[in-house]
């Protein structure tokens, strides 16, 4: 089952990223860009050519 986000964001359009823990979906971010954070706690960096470095930061506590 698919996570479902709701949000005034406009429809994501071309390539997307999914958080392998909660399956949200995201934008997929560019080489070497901002990390995304998603909502669950995990932060996935690009770090070039579709290799990820995937670190948890809790939003309390962390």
């Amino acid at each position: 089952m698919a996570a479902v986000t709701y949000t005034a964001a406009p429809k994501i359009t071309g390539p997307t990223f999914t958080c392998s823990r909660c399956k949200r979906i995201y934008p997929y971010p560019a080489d070497h860009g901002a990390p995304i954070r998603c909502e669950c706690g995990w932060w996935y960096t690009n770090l070039g050519h579709g290799r990820f470095a995937e670190e948890y930061k809790p939003r309390i506590g962390g």
